[in-house]
């Protein structure tokens, strides 16, 4: 009988033990979380020594170009491994050739800034669980700051505004209604390039809007501070469905040279084409002419524009029950 009591002890005291750590995560569902940071232009304009860089792209990342970000959220865990997110981030984007360490994006001699506003909801997956620990301190013994240490992936889907502005005189214009790629007039230009071949150019009919879909890629680590507190620091580059945050996409073309096809301002020529010629010992020198409609590439079109965010976060926990829990009814 002692044997029997004692083992029944022993599973009572296993299962009490285990019973907690297995729905811990439970108690931690809902948190608020904000931070701050920096990001990285990745588009036409600016960038390294190199050709433009894509996908994660970091050689291509110029530190002058750099600029701060902000962003709030609220978090819900689905599962003990799986979180969903919803949040609010602001960016300040930058980009300018002059500042690039590559001759020729020198010589192209663009720049931009714009305020981007993103709402996008995004999976996390911790492929380094978060678990439970004690409410004592944030620095203690080298295994409990294991325990403290998670990590993740994440993706998800966004809305990111923008409105691109050039600089011109210390003045700042906005781009988009300058139409400096052709986009509003709709016109369709047959164009013969230095190889004599001809060269179709079909312009848009309507400037390009100002919203785009966006797509974060990105990895995150945790460091919990006690039960309710925690600072999380994440990378993540965002990926669009415009190339225009920066005005810039395909070919130069002159709407004002095509008979009967006025440019929408007087700012748009200026805009429109800024290079300088390099030289035979690699410098840049004034521009003997202005480019050609279809003769030289202003952008790449091949690749939509993205931006690269690195935050730092600090979470908090809720409540474990943050809505009106409804009272039982008695008959």
């Amino acid at each position: 009988m002692k044997k029997v009591t004692a083992t029944i002890l022993l599973l009572i005291v296993a299962f009490s033990a285990a019973y907690p750590q297995s729905t811990a995560w439970k108690r931690d569902r809902n948190s608020v979380f904000g931070g701050i940071g920096y990001n990285f232009f990745m588009g036409e304009l600016g960038g390294g020594k190199k050709d433009a860089a894509h996908f994660f792209g970091i050689r291509d990342v110029d530190l002058a170009s750099t600029r701060p970000a902000m962003q709030v959220g609220y978090r819900y865990r689905i599962l003990e491994p799986l979180s969903a997110r919803a949040s609010f981030t602001y960016c300040r984007i930058y980009g300018d050739d002059s500042e690039s360490a590559n001759i020729y994006r020198k010589a192209r001699n663009l720049n931009f800034r714009s305020d981007l506003f993103q709402f996008g909801a995004t999976i996390d997956y911790y492929f380094v669980k978060e678990k439970a620990i004690s409410r004592f301190g944030a620095f203690q013994s080298v295994s409990q700051w294991r325990q403290r240490i998670s990590a993740y992936v994440f993706t998800g889907i966004g809305a990111v505004h923008f409105k691109p502005k050039g600089e011109l005189d210390g003045s700042w214009y906005d781009l988009q209604p300058l139409c400096t790629e052709g986009q509003g007039s709709g016109v369709t230009l047959k164009v013969v390039d230095e190889n004599g071949n001809t060269i179709t150019i079909k312009t848009e009919s309507k400037p390009y809007k100002l919203w785009a879909a966006t797509v974060p890629i990105g990895l995150g680590v945790k460091y919990r501070l006690n039960p309710k507190m925690a600072l999380s620091l994440e990378i993540a580059n965002h990926y669009t469905t415009t190339d225009y945050i920066d005005d810039v996409s395909s070919d130069y073309y002159f709407n004002y040279e095509q008979e009967g096809v006025q440019p929408p301002s007087d700012l748009t020529p200026k805009f429109a084409d800024r290079h300088f010629d390099v030289d035979n010992n690699g410098e840049l020198v004034d521009a003997s002419a202005p480019y050609k409609s279809g003769h030289m590439r202003r952008g790449n079109s091949g690749y939509n524009d993205a931006y690269l965010v690195t935050m730092i976060c600090f979470h908090y926990k809720l409540s474990e029950n943050i809505l009106p829990q409804r009272k039982p009814k008695y008959y």
